[in-house]
């Protein structure tokens, strides 16, 4: 249970309003029914690959979890202790090892339950992070967590910021296997990061200057070498370009276009 108090405000420049939310719980922002980044890459896919995984709730892979628990460490560690348990290892194996381990979720308070290896590794992820000459100071003096909420294209959008400095950038943390250059040209392409920062921007622009949008990536192997990238902008009307497409696809899944 999340105990922070969310704080919202409504801003307006030159166009339809913006809501934004800061304290926000995770669960609260997935509850929004409206288009999000992932969303619309998701439907950029197709509608269908879309409905279903707004139906099917899959369970986080290994990447995933360690990705979401890095975050939790870098944006918002005082969370950590109340989010998450470190399990030590035992032997799943045996009829023992899996009474164990069953006593220690029990007792773990409906926290999510990690094993050592994993909690440890992303400890050192997120002391790259902090010990990075310009990834740290992109993490101080601004807001963690950020949802934003405002209408673009004729639907509702959404967004949640990793990091945000009002009038001046937005920083996304992603955890990643290569961090290099050529990597992350790579996961661009793969994974349409090129979309999610032209949806965020155009959020933000709805009251705020747009500043640069700005990736920090964290190799999850050691020596977990860190790096800072900020896309062209080239890259980002390439993506802005598909903005309004993945909003009439998701106006149809919302049951026509005339709603």
């Amino acid at each position: 249970r999340n105990s922070r108090r969310s704080c919202t405000h409504n801003h307006r420049r030159g166009g339809n309003p913006l809501t934004i939310t800061y304290d926000m719980p995770a669960a609260d922002y997935h509850k929004i029914e409206a288009l999000s980044a992932s969303g619309a890459k998701m439907l950029l896919r197709s509608a269908a690959h879309y409905i279903a995984s707004k139906q099917e709730q899959r369970e986080p892979s290994a990447a995933m979890q360690l990705g979401t628990l890095v975050h939790s460490m870098v944006l918002e560690p005082d969370t950590v202790g109340r989010l998450y348990a470190a399990a030590p290892k035992f032997d799943r194996r045996t009829t023992e090892g899996k009474a164990r381990a069953a006593e220690f979720e029990a007792a773990s308070g409906g926290k999510t339950v990690v094993d050592m290896d994993t909690f440890q590794k992303a400890q050192r992820m997120a002391d790259a992070v902090r010990q990075h000459p310009v990834a740290s100071k992109l993490f101080v003096g601004g807001h963690a967590e950020v949802t934003l909420q405002w209408e673009q294209y004729g639907v509702p959008c959404k967004a949640r910021l990793d990091y945000w400095h009002p009038d001046h950038e937005i920083v996304d943390l992603k955890t990643a296997q290569d961090a290099s250059p050529e990597g992350f040209a790579k996961a661009v392409g793969n994974f349409r990061y090129h979309i999610q920062a032209a949806h965020y921007l155009e959020g933000v622009s709805h009251s705020h200057v747009t500043g640069p949008f700005k990736f920090v990536v964290v190799e999850s192997e050691a020596p977990f070498a860190v790096a800072v990238y900020t896309l062209s902008i080239g890259s980002l009307s390439a993506g802005r370009m598909w903005l309004p497409v993945a909003a009439d696809a998701f106006r149809l899944t919302q049951g026509g276009a005339g709603n």
